[in-house]
């Protein structure tokens, strides 16, 4: 018996120090991804030349619900995500919907955060902008001027990728971890397929300017959009997405639903997606981007022109889409579907940020039913 006992003992006091071990582990695990959030907002912080615009704490955003008919739309949807709607250049609507994590029935909230996929494109064509403003570069440049040997390099100019006109073949994005430069070495074995000026979205265009601000400003494009984008907007909530990005507290899970079923989606390798959709912010952040746009804060009237203006028949101009009723981008990246659109006077803002893919509901026609509201509403 007391052979027993003392077995009962050891095994209780092993279980007891595999415990504290699996507390530790996990207490050293919260750590490491709070200090990489906090490593983050530092990058921001150090090239903006002003780190007093920032904070290391995501800020607290309320909930706005002025228009009980905006409202309803979205309920009625099923939409699942962070709605923003402005009207006049007035919040008439923040407010989350669904939850942000089902397993662990988290709510969206306004402090939600969602990678923006593709709408990241208006942030390196402003880049571009801003460096041909400043006669760093011109956009009718051709790309053999940075990149040599590329093909057709001496016929395919800067605002061919900016417009998706270029004719590239583009590469395939797998699961594997690449540099922007084995990338740029892959688009260029492609080659072209299409004639020059005809439009395709092509993820590659994007990467090659990444590749081009880079090479002309010598720092990688995070810095730069530190000091040029988000510094003079004010942007406190912005990072970059990889494999710690469902650690953070406010960040949501993506998920595609299916026979009225939701599964989680994977994280992609964001590596393969560098600048081109790696980028995760909350909506607020995304309309503090807009607003500086329209009042000329990051270009002036002519290079804002020059990015709404369609390149081709497809209404994209340069990291936007010029349609009727909005001027809007839109991403998807693994179960996320970000829709960010303003009216072309600039005073009204539909930004509708999903953390869930569903074939049944779409963004752009939820835009026209929000955008038809808008425009009956007295100011």
């Amino acid at each position: 018996m007391e052979e027993l006992n003392l077995k009962k003992e050891r095994l209780f006091i092993i279980l007891g120090v595999a415990g504290l071990c699996g507390l530790f582990v996990g207490l050293f695990n919260n750590m490491q991804q709070e200090r990489k959030y906090k490593s983050q907002q530092r990058l921001v912080e150090q090239h903006t030349g002003n780190g007093s615009h920032y904070s290391t704490r995501m800020p607290t955003l309320a909930t706005i619900d002025h228009n009980h008919q905006l409202d309803a739309i979205l309920q009625k949807s099923g939409f699942t995500g962070t709605a923003l709607i402005v009207k006049n250049q007035q919040i008439v609507l923040r407010k989350g919907y669904g939850a942000a994590d089902q397993a662990k029935r988290i709510p969206n909230t306004p402090q939600t955060l969602f990678p923006i996929a593709s709408t990241e494109k208006a942030l390196i064509a402003t880049s571009i902008l801003q460096l041909d403003q400043a006669h760093k570069l011109s956009i009718n440049d051709p790309i053999n001027k940075y990149l040599q040997g590329f093909p057709n390099g001496s016929m395919i100019k800067l605002r061919n990728f900016m417009t998706h006109t270029s004719g590239i073949v583009g590469r395939a994005e797998d699961s594997q971890t690449k540099s922007l430069n084995q990338m740029i070495e892959e688009i260029e074995h492609h080659g072209i397929h299409r004639p020059l000026g005809s439009w395709e979205y092509e993820d590659s265009n994007y990467t090659v300017l990444v590749k081009v601000l880079e090479e002309v400003t010598h720092e990688s494009f995070k810095k730069y959009l530190a000091q040029h984008i988000f510094g003079p907007t004010g942007i406190k909530t912005v990072g970059y997405v990889d494999d710690n990005f469902d650690h953070l507290k406010a960040a949501s899970i993506g998920y595609l639903k299916q026979n009225n079923r939701l599964s989680a989606q994977p994280l992609p390798n964001f590596s393969q997606l560098y600048g081109v959709s790696d980028m995760y912010m909350d909506t607020t952040s995304m309309y503090q981007f807009d607003r500086a746009l329209i009042n000329k804060k990051l270009l002036d009237t002519t290079h804002l022109q020059l990015m709404f203006t369609p390149g081709s028949s497809s209404h994209y101009g340069m990291g936007f889409y010029n349609d009727p009723g909005l001027i809007v981008n839109r991403g998807y990246v693994s179960g996320w579907v970000i829709s960010n659109g303003f009216t072309h006077n600039g005073r009204d803002y539909i930004l509708l940020f999903s953390n869930v893919k569903d074939q049944q509901l779409s963004l752009g026609k939820l835009n026209g039913e929000l955008l038809n509201v808008l425009s009956k509403t007295k100011n």
